[in-house]
């Protein structure tokens, strides 16, 4: 792996040791005598590395590594300190302004290797990381943008039916199609960043009246519920007041709750959704009377394709990231994800969104 790596130091006696240590590694070396010229060099260049001299007139190495991590361009770029200070106080200084590590002086050119070869591994890595994410958003970004379409003439024929004469229990089931799918494309919408001219809220924060989104969740699971014979009962405080929260992620932080306790109920089973609001946190939880969650398995739970033993009652599909995603979306609103188990059985699943503010 070639490198382009930045020297810095204000003697050139020094310099001229790091040209000699590193002049068989292949990489490319640039030299800089002062603070201003390296983070010239730097913006210019964009090295892959940069070994600075903390003891420099002028600009000092801790106010050149600031100024490199104040500017984006140059934010990425690994710094490496060489000083001869031996006090703690100066190399916690050091990664305060933001250095990766430090070499202490006089230079030992095995230990010079050793970092520099760390550090420039590591970089390479992080890079290779971020563009993977990088195409993986992207790839996202495009699923997203094509499912949309196909979504929307699934809305556009659901509305077309709902119009015409139909059983009363063909046009709940119509119902149902039509909120998911309505449901689905807000997800996608808010992935892909579009908001409609009704969301905007003009710097406000969001709001969400748990209450209704419980008794929402709870019409969406009806074919659910039918086909589990199920008891699924609300309790719900009146007087809840309103979560300071996102209502998309509200909603489906407790549609993916209700359908996992669904998915492994056994027929004839009960569900219960439960609101309350206690010190300035509003609770919401979903109580079932499945099989509960093994003690070994529990601290798996909320995480990214968690292999539970549990398995769907009636041949339902699980991914294993229902859980994980509650924990993303109800976290991205400064709230809490939980879980308990009670003796007499079953599972409780909670999740805690802080209380809106009040006019």
């Amino acid at each position: 792996m070639t490198a382009t790596i930045l020297l810095v130091d204000d003697t050139p006696a020094n310099l001229s040791v790091l040209v000699d240590c590193l002049s068989g590694t292949g990489h490319r070396l640039m030299v800089a005598e002062d603070g201003e010229d390296a983070i010239a060099q730097a913006t210019r260049t964009l090295p892959d590395l940069i070994l600075l001299d903390v003891m420099m007139p002028g600009l000092d190495g801790f106010a050149t590594c600031q100024r490199l991590k104040e500017n984006p361009a140059t934010r990425g770029i690994p710094v490496i300190f060489m000083t001869a200070l031996t006090e703690t106080a100066e190399k916690v200084r050091a990664f305060t302004a933001g250095a990766v590590d430090y070499i202490t002086k006089p230079i030992q050119h095995e230990e010079v290797l050793a970092r520099i070869t760390t550090h420039l591994t590591l970089r390479q890595l992080r890079q290779e990381v971020e563009t993977q994410l990088a195409k993986t958003e992207r790839f996202m970004r495009i699923a997203s943008h094509d499912l949309r379409n196909p979504l929307c003439l699934i809305l556009m024929s659901g509305e077309l039916s709902r119009r015409k004469p139909m059983p009363p229990e063909i046009a709940q089931y119509m119902e149902n199609i039509h909120a998911s799918a309505v449901q689905m494309r807000r997800i996608i919408d808010t992935f892909l960043n579009v908001r409609r001219p009704d969301d905007v809220t003009n710097g406000t924060p969001r709001t969400a009246h748990l209450n209704v989104i419980a008794s929402a969740v709870v019409g969406q699971n009806e074919p659910a519920i039918e086909r589990k014979e199920a008891i699924l009962e609300l309790q719900l405080d009146d007087s809840l007041p309103a979560a300071a929260c996102d209502a998309i992620h509200a909603y489906q932080a407790l549609m993916n709750y209700v359908s996992n306790a669904l998915k492994f109920l056994p027929v004839g089973g009960s569900v219960k959704i439960s609101t309350r609001a206690r010190d300035l946190r509003i609770r919401v939880e979903v109580a079932d009377s499945g099989p509960g969650i093994p003690p070994s398995e529990r601290p798996e739970l909320f995480k990214e394709f968690a292999h539970l033993s549990n398995k769907p009652t009636a041949g339902e599909e699980s991914t294993g990231l229902g859980l994980s995603i509650v924990k993303q979306l109800v976290e991205a609103n400064a709230g809490s994800v939980g879980a308990d188990f009670p003796e007499s059985g079953g599972s409780v699943f909670w999740f805690e969104l802080p209380m809106a503010p009040g006019p």
